[in-house]
């Protein structure tokens, strides 16, 4: 096996799409991962260690490809990398080999101990054959027996002459007994990484590093951390690697609230089901619940443990929930009875269980907080006197004064109150402090008392600057109610209209006041070097916001006007079809370069111009594509085969393994799916997060026609990472907590199960 140049040229190409390089360099990896496993296993000793090194090397390979001048000369280059990451893993273990008896593992399953004895004794004795070997011999003969590499290649990957080869070859087997060299081919091929697609997909999840990660002053959470750490310990967390998760945290403590897309580090601890790296993250200090709107909090991780039978992870996270906020699975019982707002039904909850009056349910809500949410007062004190603590932080740090303030994203009052229910807030703020509830500074700013505020500043002038519980500034609070007087106090404090918070990386102050429409309020903070053009997530833009919120009654020209003269522009995300167009035909290349531009430009309906970037910027075909992905129209077909023609990966997917097939089935969208299947796509591939086909997600959001044609193609109607995922078990509902809610099945899936089960589904 001699690598193609041409496919190393292919990953060194930074003129082609990231999609294409992977490709290549995924073909590299498949290539290589026995010789660099075989290589750093005589190096260690052992080939868990020689994986941890090889996987350490094919990254690093990734990362330097563009400093490699001669592609004829990676193979060598790359035996320099796995050297180095060898020496690296041996300083760190201080030893260079593990014991004989230590350094064999079994390749599958779990032995019984006669097994277990017989193969450890099989394992020390090929072991002291091997060992008995000059290094030199020791190397090619595990290169040439891991997996039946020539004599040519190994001399190519060691740099030494094929004839040096032969000679150490023929000298190792003339040492060794016909036997034993029997062994050493049994032992080494059963160890091989070919031996499976698990390293590959390792080395591939690896390399999904997301495009915003890639920096080394990454904010997506409220400290900034390197990114490329960050996604080291998502990556170690899920591979159960607990060392590297350790010195991580020991680099960066902060490191455990680095969020992506909800998640953070813990999540996929959870979802690799590694108690042992749960139990150093939560140690750690790691709370779901600061995901934003507590969109992937303890809800999610705590039914999702115990739906995949993960038991030691779901003990674990309810343990801390415990000993945190007082949870109880049984407090679902006094949740329902004060949703109801049935107070006798209440009364009845608490004569018969007191306790679960100071308990709370898995998001960290005590039966204040849902007095709070539910506006019904007299909860408050009931509640108070059977000992519920009236300033409760649940998981996301809301208090029940600060919940009254903020509002809760699941249970909204617009949505679950009833006509009668206590609409003001304040109404309930008042209350809560009338029986004892902390005045916080938050609350001051956010109901306008001067006074208060000018106390709390006097006896502590740091805490402008400081965010409260709920990581959100003071600023905000007082911005967003309009009080100009204390907005100006924080400012003379040291506040900083641009610190990030949750929900806003550059601060939510001014986005608050855009909001409301308070112009004074908002030229005091741009006055003060306020960043115009700042964004609160899923909200939108200051210019947007203002236009939303009071742009019916033609009220907001005032605010954009203030926020243009200090340089607010029109998000790119938010630009119409003809301004995207504008973009494109003024400038292309920077146009191609801007994600949010190159994804929006499926969709302005121009296909001659779509064409011609493609074949112009194939190296953006992935977000050029983005769009083609979300549409059905006559010309989707031709757009995908297009991309793909200039590098588009069919088998693409997101940070968590979410395929290009999976979307298009998420959205029914047979042209995109037919087009990719056509393409090379996998049809039963599977992704990470919640280990669903895409057969699987169309049934889920029951989308019949796709379930048809998918099964019509040959899609398994079982495939699935577990148990919990088959298509069958999420069309079922078998649990209604997580992660599909009964309430949320398709009126449809009854029909879409029906046509499962005629193909021959299983829930197991």
């Amino acid at each position: 096996m001699v690598v193609i140049a041409s496919v190393v040229r292919q990953a060194t190409d930074m003129g082609a799409s990231q999609a294409k390089r992977l490709e290549a360099f995924g073909e590299i990896v498949r290539r290589y991962q026995d010789m660099a496993v075989g290589y750093a296993f005589v190096r260690l000793g052992a080939f868990q260690l020689a994986e941890d090194a090889a996987q350490e090397a094919f990254l690093e390979a990734w990362k330097s490809l563009d400093g490699l001048q001669q592609p004829d000369a990676f193979v060598a280059w790359f035996r320099q990398i796995v050297s180095r990451s060898c020496a690296r893993i041996t300083r760190k273990r201080q030893v260079l080999t593990v014991p004989a008896e230590d350094a064999w593992e079994v390749a599958s399953g779990d032995p019984n101990p006669h097994e277990s004895a017989e193969a450890g004794e099989l394992h020390r004795r090929v072991m002291e054959a091997i060992k008995s070997l000059p290094e030199h011999e020791q190397l090619v003969t595990a290169l040439y027996y891991i997996d039946g590499y020539t004599q040519p290649e190994i001399a190519d990957f060691l740099e030494v002459p094929t004839g040096t080869v032969k000679s150490r070859l023929h000298k190792a087997r003339t040492r060794l007994q016909r036997g034993l060299m029997d062994m050493v081919r049994e032992n080494m091929r059963s160890n091989a990484p070919s031996r499976d697609d698990a390293f590959v997909t390792r080395i591939s999840a690896r390399l999904a590093q997301p495009e915003e990660m890639q920096t080394e002053h990454y904010v997506n959470d409220v400290i900034p951390v390197d990114g490329n750490d960050a996604w080291e310990l998502f990556c170690a967390a899920f591979d159960g690697d607990e060392e590297e998760v350790r010195r991580l945290l020991a680099k960066d403590p902060n490191l455990v609230h680095a969020q992506y897309w909800y998640q953070y580090p813990l999540h996929n601890a959870v979802r690799g089901n590694n108690p042992n790296v749960v139990r150093i993250l939560l140690e750690g200090g790691a709370e779901p619940g600061r995901s934003r709107f507590m969109y992937k909090e303890w809800r999610v991780l705590v039914p999702m443990a115990r739906e995949r039978g993960y038991a030691e992870v779901a003990a674990l996270l309810e343990a801390t929930l415990t000993r945190r906020y007082g949870y109880s699975p049984d407090f679902e019982t006094l949740a329902d009875a004060i949703r109801s707002r049935d107070r006798s039904a209440v009364e009845a909850v608490v004569a018969e269980r007191p306790t679960l009056a100071k308990a709370s349910d898995v998001r960290g809500n005590n039966a204040i907080h849902w007095a709070v949410m539910t506006r019904q007062l007299w909860l408050i004190d009931m509640m108070a006197e059977l000992g519920a603590d009236i300033d409760a932080e649940r998981a996301d740090g809301k208090t029940p004064i600060l919940l009254a303030l903020h509002g809760d994203y699941w249970y909204r009052t617009h949505r679950e109150l009833t006509p009668s229910s206590i609409r003001d807030g304040s109404i309930v703020t008042g209350y809560l402090l009338a029986k004892g509830a902390e005045y916080k500074l938050s609350v001051a700013c956010a109901v306008g008392d001067e006074e208060r505020v000018a106390q709390i500043l006097r006896d502590d002038p740091d805490a402008a600057n400081r965010l409260n519980s709920t990581r959100a500034s003071e600023l905000g609070y007082a911005a967003g109610s309009g009080h100009l007087n204390i907005v100006n106090l924080l400012l003379s404090h040291g506040a900083d209209p641009n610190q990030p918070e949750d929900l806003a990386t550059h601060g939510r102050s001014l986005f608050e006041a855009s909001a409301g429409n308070h112009l004074d309020v908002a030229r005091a903070l741009l006055d003060a070097g306020a960043d115009p053009n700042v964004g609160m997530d899923s909200s939108g833009s200051c210019l947007s916001i203002s236009e939303a919120r009071h742009g019916a009654k033609d009220e907001h020209h005032d605010m954009q006007k203030l926020l243009r003269k200090f340089g607010a522009v029109t998000h790119t995300y938010e630009m119409s079809s003809e301004q995207v167009l504008e973009q494109f035909r003024t400038d292309a290349a920077q146009a191609a370069r801007n994600t949010d531009l190159a994804s929006k430009l499926w969709d302005c309906g121009d296909f001659d111009l779509f064409k011609e970037m493609v074949e112009a910027y194939p190296e953006r075909v992935d977000q050029l594509g983005s769009g083609v992905l979300r549409s059905s129209h006559s010309e989707t077909r031709e757009a995908i085969r297009l991309l793909v023609h200039h590098g588009f990966d069919p088998n693409g997917t997101d940070w968590l393994g979410k395929a290009h097939l999976h979307t298009a089935a998420t959205g029914g969208n047979l042209d995109v799916a037919d087009a990719l299947l056509g393409c090379g796509a996998d049809i039963d591939a599977i992704e990470y997060e919640e280990g669903g086909t895409a057969l699987a997600w169309a049934a889920r959001k029951g989308k019949t026609e796709m379930v048809a044609f998918l099964l019509e193609k040959g899609a398994d109607v079982n495939a699935a990472q577990g148990a919990w995922a088959t298509p069958l078990r999420w069309t079922e509902a078998p649990n209604a907590d997580y992660p599909r809610y009964a309430p949320d099945l398709p009126d449809n899936s009854e029909e879409v199960s029906a046509l499962l089960r005629q193909h021959g589904a299983s829930r197991e």
